[in-house]
């Protein structure tokens, strides 16, 4: 059985409990259309006190409760489009009485989340603009993995030829370094090699003279 239930905050709350059960009271029995559809539903015992309340009707109840601060209405209706128009008949009613404090009815169904809906035609399009939503957030979603993607494998190619870049870098260092040390031994070699020599000669030519002089 489909269950409605609305929490009305008001200061008056036993006030319009008593007058609502009144007011069905006064109906006792009488028929009366509902939605506008012809429907009607016939209203049998009503009992309250100033706390409390209830109306049995050919649908099903409807029980209150009031409080220092909120009137608490139920509704146990046997059918869904019922339901539907027993709650606008009685947010009609009680937003009737309490036009001066500009009282608002709300309905919750007991076992769901979030408020009811007035027109049973929205949850359809409700339904149709959140799967548009839910689409472009996925459509979103997928565009800022592919991009997220992109960015990854740019910055990982962008590291990757940090990397190379820096190996050629420190090769070219190490080859300039190694070929300045070849370069300063070299020249040392060069330069221990030349007083050999020239002693080399020296004694050649010494050894020239003497012969030179024999002769």
């Amino acid at each position: 059985m489909p269950v409605s239930e609305a929490r009305i905050r008001t200061s008056r709350a036993s006030r319009y409990l008593v007058q609502l059960c009144r007011h069905a009271e006064a109906m006792g029995g009488k028929a009366r259309a509902l939605h506008g559809r012809g429907v009607r539903p016939e209203v049998g015992a009503v009992e309250w006190t100033d706390t409390s309340g209830k109306i049995e009707f050919s649908w099903g109840r409807c029980t209150l409760r009031a409080t220092d601060d909120t009137l608490i209405v139920r509704l146990d209706i046997d059918d869904e489009d019922r339901l539907r128009a027993a709650e606008k008949v009685l947010a009609a009613t009680l937003e009737r009485f309490g036009r001066r404090d500009g009282l608002h009815v709300g309905w919750d169904r007991v076992g769901t989340v979030g408020p009811v809906s007035a027109n049973p035609g929205r949850p359809r399009k409700r339904r149709t603009a959140v799967a548009l939503a839910v689409a472009v957030v996925l459509a979103v979603a997928a565009h800022l993995v592919v991009g997220g993607l992109a960015l990854a494998s740019w910055a990982w190619t962008s590291v990757l030829a940090d990397v190379v870049l820096g190996l050629v870098v420190l090769k070219i260092v190490v080859v300039a370094v190694l070929s300045r040390h070849r370069l300063r031994n070299g020249h040392a070699r060069l330069r221990a090699l030349y007083p050999r020599q020239r002693a080399r000669r020296d004694r050649d030519a010494e050894q020239q003279r003497r012969t030179h002089q024999h002769g």
